[in-house]
Parts: structure tokens; C-alpha cells; sequence
């Protein structure tokens, strides 16, 4: 199976000699071409770090990661604005979206930057609204829609450049029940229809039930991973069992 990342025992050391914070710990995983992968755990466990360096906005104090074998972590400054663009895709929790822009031109952005040629952005544009199922609010400003629409919008922006890899943070965390499941089903739907690869930090076990694997993390280093059986109720209940096994109260882990 193709990987499209790999992370080798990657530390991540905050503060100073005589006050030092070990976030991450010799971690080390891989994720595979066309994966849905979630990462779990409590809170202060590592997960947000760990999408911090993956997606080269923070650097590893140790280890290294490979992006389709090139090294991302010695990327140059100046080309990472270019690596970024050109190879991940963000779907954030505050969707990051321009009010000032209407949904379709807050879409095209990234290609509009790219100097894609005009047909091809409409034709992108049109294929990804309509794969999630927002084709008819294109021309309405993020002031217009409800939070899930303004999700669902973020979503067609992080794909629209046919990304390798996209980055998803805790992007149910400020949406209702039933605009977090429309955005998962749409995100699975992108999963599943384009081969598009996910990796999902994310605190709330309905959402993690969507993803093929989860790997927990707890104190820096991996707890325990576990794959999807295909029954995703089964899997909802396994997620819950390990979050409990996590240790502390629940309320802490969810």
C-alpha cells in the first residue's frame, strides 16, 4: 500500500533548558494513500502538535517526516508557502473563510493564486461543490449560510487543489449534530470518491466513528490504534471503550 506520509520518532520540545514541556516523544507513524486516519486523546496528549508539525507550520525538535520521501521537515522557508499550497489541504474549526468573498470565490482562492486557467477553476469549482452538497448557495456570502454550509465550504476550498494530503482540525468542534454529520458524510464521500487522504485530529468519538483508523495518543507517544471493522456502531463503542481506558474522567477525554 502507497504511503503518503511517514513520521519518524518525531519529538517536539517546548520551553527552556530549566522548564521544558516534552509534547511529543519519539512518536512515529504512517499514513496511507487514500486513508481516513483519526488521532485521539486527551487533552494536552500531543494531537495538536502533531498536526502542527505535519502541516510544516511548527518543526520537530527531533525525528524526521517524509512526505512522498521528500524530508518536509528541511524544507526551505521560502518554499513552504509553495509546499503547502501545492500538496495539503485545511479544513479548520473557525472554517477561516473571507466574508467578503462569496462561497465560490472563497472556494476558487487557491487556484485563483495558482493562475489555474478560468474553465478549469469553474470546472473545479462545480465537481467539488456538487460533491458536497453546496451547489446551490455559490453565490452567498459566508454572512449568509449556517455554520455547517460554511464547513462544507472550507471542505470544497481545502480539495479544490486536488491535495495529497488533507488536514482537518477538530472540524465538527463548533458545528450542531446534524451539520457535523452532513459534513462528515461529505467528507467520507470525498474520502471514498476522489481517493482523497484525511487525517483528522478530532476530540468527539461520533465524528473519529467516520474515519478508517485511529491512532490515540496519550503523554507524546501512541496508546493504542484501532481499524474500522466496517460497522461503524461497533466501531462508535470501541472508540468510547478506549477513550475510557485513556484513564482520567471522561469529561476529560471528550
Amino acid at each position: 500500500m502507497t504511503k503518503t506520509l511517514i513520521a519518524e520518532n518525531i519529538s517536539k520540545i517546548y520551553g527552556s533548558r530549566n522548564n521544558q514541556t516534552l509534547a511529543l516523544d519519539r512518536f512515529s507513524f504512517e499514513v496511507h494513500s487514500g486513508e481516513f486516519l483519526g488521532i485521539m486523546g486527551p487533552s494536552g496528549s500531543g494531537k495538536s502538535t502533531l498536526l502542527n508539525v505535519i502541516s510544516t507550520i511548527d518543526t520537530p525538535t527531533s525525528g524526521r517526516i517524509l512526505y512522498e520521501d521528500t524530508d518536509i521537515s528541511s524544507i526551505k522557508k521560502q518554499a513552504l508557502a509553495d509546499f503547502r499550497r501545492d500538496h495539503l489541504g485545511f479544513i479548520f474549526q473557525d472554517f477561516n473563510l473571507l466574508d467578503t468573498l462569496t462561497v465560490k470565490e472563497n472556494i476558487l482562492l487557491p487556484l485563483a493564486i495558482g493562475k489555474v486557467p478560468p474553465m478549469e477553476i469553474k470546472t473545479r469549482v462545480d465537481v467539488a461543490a456538487k460533491l458536497l452538497g453546496i451547489s446551490d448557495i455559490l453565490d452567498k456570502y459566508p454572512t449568509e449560510i449556517s455554520g455547517g454550509q460554511k464547513q462544507r465550504t472550507a471542505a470544497a476550498r481545502a480539495m479544490i487543489n486536488r491535495p495529497k494530503l488533507i488536514l482537518a482540525d477538530e472540524p465538527t468542534g463548533a458545528l450542531d449534530s446534524k451539520s457535523s454529520q452532513a459534513l462528515l458524510e461529505s467528507m467520507r464521500n470525498l474520502n471514498n470518491s476522489q481517493n482523497a487522504t484525511i487525517l483528522m485530529v478530532t476530540h468527539d468519538p461520533y465524528a473519529a466513528s467516520y474515519c478508517d483508523r485511529i491512532i490515540f495518543i496519550k503523554d507524546g507517544k501512541t496508546f493504542t490504534e484501532l481499524y474500522n471493522d466496517g460497522n461503524r456502531k461497533s466501531f462508535y463503542n470501541r472508540i468510547i471503550s478506549t477513550l475510557g481506558a485513556l484513564g482520567g474522567g471522561i469529561n476529560d477525554l471528550l
